[in-house]
This record gives C-alpha cells, sequence and structure tokens, in this order.
C-alpha cells in the first residue's frame, strides 16, 4: 500500500512539472516565432541593397544596378532584374532572377559556403561557393550574342547547353581546375571580308575538355562539327594574369565542309597545304594577345 502511494505521488510530482515545462517551452517557441516573422518583416532591404551595389561596385570597378531584393525564410537572399557594366564587355550582362543561401551542410566547417541559383541569357545556373574561393557550378541552357572587336569586328552567337566547373577564384599552385563546355548552333558574323548579307561562318557544335592545376592547363579535346569546319585539337594553356603573359600551345586539324565559304578555304590552303585527307593541321603558339598560327610539317 505504501509503495502504490509513493508511486501515485511521484506521478503526480512528475505532471505538475510536466505541465509548466510545457507551458515555458511553448512560450519560448511564440517568442522565437514572434522574433523571426518581425526581423523578415522589418529586415532592411533597401539598405541592404545599396550595400551589395556599393560592395560590388568596389571591389569589380563594375556597375551595378539591382531592382529588388527581399530576404526570405531560411536566410535566401532573392534579388532581380540586375545589370553589370564591365570595362571591356561589348554590352552589360543582365541577370533577371539571382537566389542566393547559405549552404547548411558546410554551417559547422572552417569553409563555410553559399548556394547560388541565377536565371539570364534565357538559361540557368547552379553554383556553390566556397569561403577558401572554391567555385563548383552547372550552367545549361544559356544563348549568347557578343559582338567583338578584337582581335577583329565580328559577332558569335550560339547556345551554351551545359557545363560544369570545378575550380577556385585564386589559380593557387595546388589548385585544381575541370571544365566541361558544350555549345551549339555557333556561328561568327559581321566579319569586315564578308559581304553584309553573308551569313558568316557556321562552327555547328563545339565541345571542349579542360583540366589543370595552377595556372598550367591542359585542353584534353576540342572539338567542332556539323558547321563550315570540322576541327580537332589538343594543347596547353598557362594562364597568365593578363592576356599578354598568357601563353598558348594548340595542335589543330581542321577539315573545309562543302558549305565553307570559298574565301576561307584559300586562306586555310595558304596557311597550310592539305594532307592526302583533305586535312589541314596547324600549330597555334605564343601569346593569347598576339598568337601565332603555323603549318605542322
Amino acid at each position: 500500500m505504501r509503495s502504490s502511494a509513493w508511486s501515485q505521488k511521484n506521478k503526480g510530482r512528475d505532471a505538475a512539472w510536466q505541465r509548466p515545462s510545457l507551458l515555458v517551452l511553448a512560450g519560448a517557441g511564440l517568442l522565437l516565432l514572434g522574433m523571426l516573422t518581425g526581423f523578415y518583416l522589418f529586415f532592411p532591404t533597401e539598405a541592404l541593397r545599396q550595400r551589395v551595389i556599393q560592395e560590388i561596385e568596389t571591389r569589380t570597378g563594375a556597375e551595378v544596378q539591382i531592382g529588388q531584393m527581399a530576404l526570405y525564410p531560411l536566410l535566401t537572399l532573392d534579388a532581380s532584374q540586375i545589370t553589370f557594366g564591365v570595362t571591356g564587355l561589348p554590352q552589360p550582362m543582365q541577370i533577371e532572377q539571382l537566389s542566393l543561401a547559405p549552404q547548411w551542410s558546410t554551417l559547422l566547417s572552417s569553409d563555410t559556403g553559399v548556394q547560388l541559383q541565377a536565371q539570364f541569357m534565357g538559361g540557368l545556373v547552379n553554383a556553390e561557393v566556397l569561403r577558401t574561393g572554391m567555385i563548383n557550378a552547372m550552367a545549361t541552357g544559356l544563348r549568347f550574342d557578343l559582338p567583338l572587336q578584337k582581335p577583329m569586328a565580328m559577332n558569335i552567337t550560339g547556345k551554351l547547353d551545359q557545363t560544369t566547373v570545378n575550380a577556385a577564384t585564386r589559380l593557387d599552385p595546388e589548385t585544381k581546375t575541370q571544365l566541361s563546355l558544350q555549345l551549339s548552333d555557333v556561328s561568327i558574323g559581321n566579319l569586315a571580308f564578308f559581304k553584309e548579307d553573308s551569313p558568316g561562318i557556321a562552327l555547328g557544335e563545339i565541345v571542349l575538355e579542360v583540366n589543370g592545376q595552377g595556372r598550367a592547363m591542359k585542353i584534353n579535346a576540342l572539338t567542332a562539327k556539323g558547321g563550315d569546319f570540322n576541327i580537332s585539337g589538343e594543347g596547353t594553356l598557362f594562364i597568365g594574369r593578363t592576356s599578354a603573359t598568357s601563353r598558348i600551345n594548340l595542335s589543330l586539324q581542321i577539315k573545309a565542309a562543302d558549305s565553307a565559304h570559298p574565301t576561307l578555304v584559300s586562306l586555310l590552303e595558304l596557311s597550310a597545304p592539305p594532307d592526302a585527307n583533305g586535312e589541314h593541321r596547324l600549330r597555334v603558339t605564343g601569346t593569347l594577345a598576339t598568337p601565332t598560327i603555323d603549318p605542322v610539317k
């Protein structure tokens, strides 16, 4: 009887203790929810937008405009109507939508990071950027129309079907780089030696595979097919701080298709006579600022 009375007494104490504990937890939860709600409702997004613009312009020298910015739960920052005007680019880069969020899997590590998603040029970019500068990125469906003035006036158009990049913002000696690039419908137009109504040079589908360490890169594969020329090549590239200090050593095999412009075919034959298979073998060497093209003997 005493044991039963003691047990009932303990149960009563436990129930009496649990009731206020639950009330305290519920109150703390409601308080936290209210604080988070107030944080998101009254977060100074306009001040943050101006600070972000100032930081980007200070660090990059680019002229930046951000139309709208908002903060959502789980610290997701969304921005839209973004314009980057960078010296050297023929036209400002437009980003329709940009989303940034913490990479929660790295939160407790020494190398924290952010996840990025951007919609621009009709396609999508997903990336992970770590504090140490490592970048893992994938892009699909980007359409480009690039007017260039160097090394000669031209306009390059096409579609970036898919690319994957594993690299770093700084090319330190131990840093490894991997790049895979697939383009389609690539063409070069508005060349000075063509008539205005000329369709230009069709390069079709282009594939580029590169890996390297530090500033030394190996071009494992460079191919173009389905256009006016079938091209394959491989070589090396050293990335300097400028195009004048960057050096290339690239071997190319080029075969003209029936659709190739006669003027271009003549120039190609002057550069390197075709072999028995109709291929022209060339080597591109020197700096990226002033490369040299020679026939392979």
